[in-house]
């Protein structure tokens, strides 16, 4: 019995000692890569698949994500061999995309995006339960087109059900926000 505890004391002592050992770890480096993401090339052509840092981050305001994460300048710098007239960029995620015309010096021509079944304005959701009480949304897209990074239309798709009826309602995004506007 003797023996049994003085062996328990030294496996305690042990394991006390090797406890209070100092482990010097090395300098970790963190970097942040905002538009972190896969490139695609074809032609004049090019894909990137987009990398949020939150969801909804990209779909929200796909203009405003791209000028904060994509530098046109620094890309036609790394293509600077290579000569092109404009470039055609797209920037995709799983519930659409955004495609942006360039020309050769960076400057941004036409746009057009396509999302689905995204997060809606608030007034535009409070308008569809005021008109539409007792119909579920199913599923909706939003389309826009412009130029020079100002957006000419909007329009939402969006489909409800009631029970066995579905309706398929076309909704002008820019007028809607006007009407918005107008009824403060």
């Amino acid at each position: 019995m003797k023996t049994l505890f003085i062996y328990l004391v030294l496996v305690i002592w042990a394991g006390v000692s090797q406890a209070q050992e100092i482990t010097e770890l090395k300098e970790a480096k963190v970097g942040f890569a905002p538009l972190s993401s896969e490139v695609i090339r074809d032609g004049n052509q090019f894909s990137f698949i987009v990398k949020e840092s939150y969801a909804g981050d990209f779909e929200a305001n796909p203009l405003a994500f791209m000028e904060a994460n994509f530098d046109i300048h620094n890309f036609i710098t790394v293509l600077k061999g290579e000569k092109f007239d404009s470039f055609q960029v797209t920037f995709s995620s799983k519930k659409g995309h955004l495609l942006a015309d360039f020309d050769k010096h960076g400057n941004l021509g036409t746009t057009s995006e396509r999302f689905k079944n995204i997060f809606l304005p608030a007034s535009l959701r409070e308008q569809l339960y005021k008109d539409h009480k007792g119909w579920e949304m199913v599923k909706n897209v939003r389309v826009t087109r412009g130029e020079n990074g100002k957006v000419d239309k909007e329009f939402y798709r969006i489909t409800l059900r009631n029970g066995d009826e579905r309706k398929t309602l076309k909704i002008d995004g820019i007028t809607a926000e006007r009407s918005e506007v107008a009824s403060n």
